[in-house]
């Protein structure tokens, strides 16, 4: 797995302690494509299996009850502080 995805992964799992997750959470933090948002949700479904519940009836993704973070909070809040200081610079600078 490459840093990206890893980065990804950690996102995904400090999204998961907010609330319920989709496909195109992913698509729009990491401006990536439809695919690649699956294949990251698949890695963290492999890797993490316990820690990650498909609601087909809401058709998202959701922490089961009682289940811990795969990742350290101090990195998901990290990661995450980094995905959002990324998206202020895009839009300070129109780009």
């Amino acid at each position: 797995m490459n840093f990206a995805q890893r980065m990804r992964l950690i996102w995904i799992d400090s999204q998961l302690e907010c609330g319920p997750l989709n496909r195109s959470d992913i698509m729009q933090a990491f401006e990536i494509s439809t695919a690649q948002a699956a294949l990251d949700l698949k890695a963290y479904r492999t890797e993490h299996p316990s820690r990650i519940k498909y609601e087909p009836r809401q058709k998202h993704y959701r922490r089961p009850q009682n289940a811990k973070p795969a990742f350290h909070e101090n990195l998901r809040f990290h990661v995450y502080e980094a995905i959002m200081a990324m998206h202020l610079h895009k839009d300070i600078f129109h780009e």
